[in-house]
């Protein structure tokens, strides 16, 4: 064995050692954020719910939302209803009946949708993409507040996007509907909202 080959051998197992250590790091905080992200999936803080906006949205899907929207609406904590909505998407409508749904495409404005309400469906199919429609809508109605209404589960990816992407100029309160899961239906939501936070992340990083 060379003089050179014995000198090398300890720098390989310090620089093993080392990555390691980073691995293990990273491992860690890893571990520690998806605790953090889990806890406030399932447990998110509800907003406000009688706090005056100067509009309620209720995004995609809408079969738990929009009547949540509604209600805030009747209660007169806005005048204007935004109302995000893909084909074929439905509302279980103001009593919540499962055996009620009502297309959503009925409160559009080109189909008889009524005074104080806005449609519209996002060019891009996610979260942000409601954002930055919703973001257009807040610069073009001059609103300074906004409620917006979503799922439990989803609040907390909700909240993060929003803030990144309307900024401190419009004071965003994310509310969310009540619904029973079980335990099969938030083990696969926990899964798919901590991948989507890294995603929205990085989204949010790039274009907000």
């Amino acid at each position: 064995m060379t003089a050179s080959s014995t000198r090398m051998r300890p720098q390989t197992q310090r620089t093993r050692g080392s990555l390691r250590i980073v691995g293990g790091l990273l491992v860690a905080l890893l571990a520690v954020w998806v605790l953090f992200a889990s806890i406030h999936i399932v447990s998110p803080s509800q907003g406000e719910l009688q706090t005056r906006s100067d509009a309620v949205a209720s995004l995609a899907p809408q079969a738990h939302r929009l009547p949540l929207a509604e209600q805030l609406v009747a209660e007169d904590v806005a005048d204007t209803l935004v109302i995000s909505y893909f084909p074929d998407d439905v509302s279980r409508g103001g009593s919540g009946a499962a055996d009620d749904p009502v297309p959503v495409s009925n409160y559009s404005e080109s189909s008889g949708g009524g005074e104080g309400i806005k449609c519209f469906t996002p060019e891009e199919a996610a979260t942000i993409g409601e954002a930055y429609s919703i973001s257009d809508m807040v610069a073009a109605e001059s609103w300074d507040s906004l409620t917006v209404v979503t799922d439990e589960y989803h609040a907390f990816r909700t909240r993060f996007i929003f803030d990144q992407c309307l900024g401190d100029e419009v004071d965003v309160n994310v509310v969310f509907s009540d619904r029973d899961l079980n335990v099969g239906q938030w083990g696969y939501h926990l899964v798919y909202e901590n991948a989507a936070f890294l995603k929205a992340a990085l989204q949010t990083a790039v274009r907000c």
